[in-house]
């Protein structure tokens, strides 16, 4: 059996050298997951799918909708420790767009012990959100996808919007330092 720091490690090398071919080939699920990744109002939505993917594939007898262990059944399993113990660390390492710190903190999934299920309202913002998770993790317990294949899928996505960003701040910079080149300003120009 791999370690969670394997499976993330894998999913990565399987998608670094190609980031634009999908791995997902049900278009809805593959838009579901670039929603949850560009999101830019809620980056721990990314954090919540990774550690929740991570326990299924880690652990495969575990129902991907059951990230409490107050819920107190055999298939449960501690979906926050997951984030803090592995998702951190691989966020950190590879420099993913996603919160800083653990999903299962922010008001929508702190003080839970519930089954996710696409009919679970979160409250969290936005709520569109929340409910598409909700979904790709009933997509994963229907069977309608791969556990591995989403997570791969979604550290794709994370791994293209992190090279956009880079690339963005790279081109600024450049058009900064072009610009401190050719203009000098006058102190009333400045003021």
């Amino acid at each position: 059996m791999s370690t969670p720091t394997t499976i993330l490690d894998l999913a990565v090398e399987k998608v670094i050298n190609n980031l634009t071919e999908s791995i997902i080939e049900n278009s809805e699920i593959s838009q579901n997951i670039e929603f949850v990744c560009r999101n830019p109002q809620n980056r721990a939505v990314a954090r919540l799918l990774l550690a929740c993917l991570l326990a299924k594939i880690h652990k495969p007898h575990l129902d991907i909708r059951k990230p409490y262990t107050q819920i107190n059944d055999s298939d449960c399993y501690s979906g926050r420790t997951y984030d803090e113990s592995y998702i951190t660390s691989f966020i950190n390492k590879y420099q993913l767009p996603c919160n800083s710190t653990t999903a299962f903190l922010t008001p929508a999934l702190r003080n839970r012990n519930i089954v996710l299920t696409p009919e679970v309202n979160l409250v969290g913002r936005p709520p569109i959100l929340y409910k598409t998770v909700l979904k790709l993790l009933d997509d994963v317990h229907q069977q309608r996808v791969s556990a591995q294949d989403l997570l791969t899928e979604t550290i794709r996505y994370l791994i293209i919007i992190r090279n956009e960003k880079q690339q963005r701040i790279s081109s600024l910079l450049a058009d900064l330092r072009t610009l401190e080149k050719s203009i000098d300003l006058s102190a009333e120009a400045i003021v």
